[in-house]
């Protein structure tokens, strides 16, 4: 089932190159095509090297070197080179599912979708991209769309010797069926009064003891307009019951109105998909666009992003526990170069605690080793908005503009490190930057 991770030769003729190759590129190319067949790792990468050296931007070189390095166990750059193939040619099939693939096997879900997404767009009769893009959906906990996907392969899948794959499509999909969560009870009851921007209904579900506590003690704080500390109390209530439909909806209120419209959106996006309430799935739904227009409005989904004063959020102490250990295990993966999983763990960080600095400039490292480097100047910019005092960020942010040749942000960046006496400086790293600024001269 598994599609072998090398650039053929004949798929050449069928894509349009971004870059038309020289015929020292084409020489190139072939010798490494000659040399993945046969083996020799080294002798490939060399002549794929030569063939980009040749003719920058050369997709398929790219994809092939990309090849040999996932054979030689180098994930994340063979990653960074596929990355290189579909920004050079977008309609290069074989780099996107090499990407998606690639990503998969690292554990980085969301990108592996992406890049199957992109796969299967190009080539809609492939069954091998649609499983791909099952298992991605399903390593992300999208489990709707993996269930979805795995139908699609199963439909198109006529081989007779892919009966392994088969089988475990089907196993897939029962076990995703079996654990989709039941629906909690909902009886409808009259809408209190409401402050939020984000008008709600009320629903009530049959809840357990301690989450049916937490929930009345969020109701009490609401009333006293303690909208903070109400969503302390609605965050309670979920951890307790997490397919509490009233506790959903009412944490969801608490982010509204507190102005943290993604965290809202994500928790009305729930409600829809497990109430069997037709009034409430509406409910969600009309509320999940206001906050939208007003995230348009702002121009963020949080207080951070829309330039306000930052702050902790509304975390509550065991959200941001909780958030603490997905951070510390990210870090912990990217000491063992792991980045695709480090990547998911400071995702869920960051969600459960958005203004977690350390959290971006950790995704930030995730991302440069991921050789992403664009986003990761993000993650760092958006670190020293939140503690414009701190230095890794500044060093990050010249590793990320480095890696993007924007030379003079990059030699900038360097200089303010190296000029830099934060407490978090580390003379090794200003010692770095001198070197990495004596190179950018």
């Amino acid at each position: 089932m598994r599609k072998i991770l090398i650039s053929l030769v004949f798929l050449m003729s069928l894509m349009s190159l971004a870059a038309t190759p020289s015929p020292a590129a084409k020489a190139a190319f072939e010798k490494g095509e000659a040399a993945l067949a046969a083996g020799k790792l080294e002798d490939a990468a060399t002549a794929y090297q030569d063939a980009v050296k040749a003719t920058a931007g050369y997709a398929p070189a790219l994809n092939g070197l990309g090849s040999v390095l996932f054979k030689q166990k180098k994930a994340s750059e063979a990653i960074a080179q596929f990355r290189a193939a579909t920004e050079a040619d977008p309609t290069f099939k074989l780099a996107w599912f090499n990407l998606g693939y690639a990503a998969r096997k690292s554990s980085d879900f969301p990108a592996a979708a992406q890049a199957y997404e992109k796969y299967t767009a190009l080539d809609a009769t492939d069954p091998d991209g649609f499983y791909g893009l099952a298992e991605s959906y399903k390593g992300a906990g999208q489990n709707e769309k993996a269930i979805a996907a795995y139908e699609t392969y199963l439909r198109k899948e006529t081989r007779a010797t892919e009966q392994k794959w088969i089988d475990k499509a089907k196993e897939s999909i029962a076990s995703l069926k079996a654990a989709a969560p039941a629906p909690a009870p909902v009886v409808t009851a009259p809408a209190p009064t409401n402050p939020t921007p984000v008008p709600t209904p009320a629903p009530a579900a049959n809840l357990g003891t301690v989450a049916q506590k937490k929930v009345a003690e969020g109701d009490k704080l609401w009333a006293e307009k303690k909208y903070r500390e109400a969503s302390f109390a609605y965050q309670d209530a979920v951890n307790g019951n997490p397919n509490d439909v009233e506790a959903l909806f009412k944490l969801g209120n608490s982010y509204a109105v507190l102005g943290y419209y993604s965290q809202a959106i994500d928790r009305w996006n729930t409600v829809q998909q497990i109430s069997p309430d037709a009034t409430v799935r509406k409910s969600a739904a009309d509320n999940i666009a206001r906050a939208q227009q007003k995230m348009t409005a702002t121009g963020g989904g949080s207080p951070q992003e829309a330039n306000k004063a930052p702050g902790t959020g509304p975390v509550a102490e065991s959200t941001r526990t909780q958030a603490r250990q997905y951070y510390e295990g990210g870090v912990q993966l990217i000491t063992q170069r792991r980045y695709g999983e480090a990547l998911n763990y400071l995702n869920e960080s960051l969600k459960l605690e958005p203004a977690l600095t350390v959290g971006y400039v950790a995704r930030g490292s995730t991302l440069i080793g991921l050789r992403r480097f664009a986003e990761a100047a993000v993650d760092y910019q958006y670190a020293l908005k939140l503690e414009p005092t701190r230095s890794d960020a500044l060093y990050g942010l010249a590793e990320a503009y480095r890696g993007m040749n924007r030379i003079d942000d990059a030699r900038a960046y360097y200089q303010r490190y190296v000029a830099s006496n934060a407490p978090d400086v580390r003379p090794e790293l200003q010692s770095d930057a001198r070197a990495k600024l004596d190179q950018l001269r």
